[in-house]
């Protein structure tokens, strides 16, 4: 068939990871569409960046020389700059794989939000013991302060975005990139949890070992997830949970030293943090299996269909 013509989705049962690899894909696509989103997310990034630091002042945001402090304006243009990851995949998803964005939602070609809310709800009481007992082996001063009501706003309207928006560039458009070069589904899941595992690390920036484990760990595992269930609805379920729980005391404490990431900051009860994580993607791959829940789809063989009728009409009109 012209190229033209093919199917933009697979036309055999095809995992979330590999879904780019249809009858219309080409290897330099992923790295198109990788690139692309990179750059753009930067200079969304950028700009938000820089509107936040003139809100907050650049004298409170770097007091000293080579030092950075977070401010609430840059607090939430660094979430809207994340939260911006989400339009942004569905448009290169769209615009180099002609996947439109349901089908970078789940192979079921939407968000299934039943799913979703059932992931949130049983995550919502784990997460909170969770951060309850790391809250009282390192208690901090709470108060209420001049920002607190902002930072509220701030994290309960941009948060779930924020997190969402992570898992759609990194488990989502990265992975699936990076997974469409491989035949071979195991081979596949590996190279796109280690590769989107190492990018979610080293997006946090954190200069911390533990840190860095236990960041690596979530990416790894929430790529594990996402293959398993077909879809991200799980993975965005628990990274939203995880952040809004996580950020509770946030506007009642100090914001500055809340997001300090250098040695020290973290330390071994993190690896308890990852047991968790790892017990609740078993019960959740569990929850989808008895749910019957699709994580392998062919929606392109009824394009494919399509395209055959269309071409056989031309050929016997000619």
């Amino acid at each position: 068939m012209p190229p033209a013509t093919r199917p933009t989705l697979p036309i055999v049962p095809t995992d979330y990871l590999r879904f780019f690899r249809s009858p219309r894909f080409a290897w330099w696509k992923p790295l198109l569409a990788v690139v692309g989103a990179a750059v753009l997310w930067l200079a969304v990034t950028m700009v938000l960046t820089f509107a936040g630091i003139f809100l907050d002042g650049f004298e409170n945001v770097y007091p000293e020389p080579g030092s950075f402090v977070m401010r609430p304006w840059t607090f939430l243009m660094n979430n809207l700059s994340l939260a911006a990851c989400i339009p942004i995949a569905w448009l290169f998803a769209l615009a180099v794989f002609g996947q439109r964005p349901g089908w970078l939602a789940s192979v079921a070609g939407r968000f299934r939000w039943g799913w979703f809310a059932r992931v949130l709800v049983i995550a919502l009481p784990i997460w909170a013991v969770l951060i309850g007992v790391s809250f009282a082996l390192s208690p901090s001063e709470l108060g209420w302060r001049d920002t607190t009501a902002f930072m509220i706003a701030a994290i309960v309207l941009t948060t779930p975005l924020q997190a969402a928006g992570e898992e759609y560039l990194v488990r989502g458009l990265l992975a699936r990139s990076v997974g469409s070069w491989f035949a071979d589904e195991r081979l596949a899941l590996g190279v796109a949890a280690l590769v989107g595992a190492t990018v979610f690390m080293l997006l946090h920036g954190a200069g911390d070992p533990w840190l860095n484990v236990y960041y690596f760990i979530f990416g790894a595992v929430s790529a594990w997830l996402v293959w398993r269930t077909g879809g991200l609805e799980a993975s965005v379920a628990i990274h939203i949970v995880n952040n809004m729980v996580a950020m509770v005391p946030l506007p009642f404490g100090d914001l500055a030293s809340a997001f300090d990431r250098t040695a020290g900051a973290g330390s071994p009860f993190l690896l308890v943090n990852a047991a968790v994580l790892v017990g609740a993607a078993l019960l959740f791959d569990l929850l989808a299996r008895r749910a019957a829940l699709e994580n392998r789809t062919a929606p392109g063989r009824l394009e494919l269909e399509r395209a055959r009728s269309l071409l056989t009409r031309g050929f016997f009109a000619a």
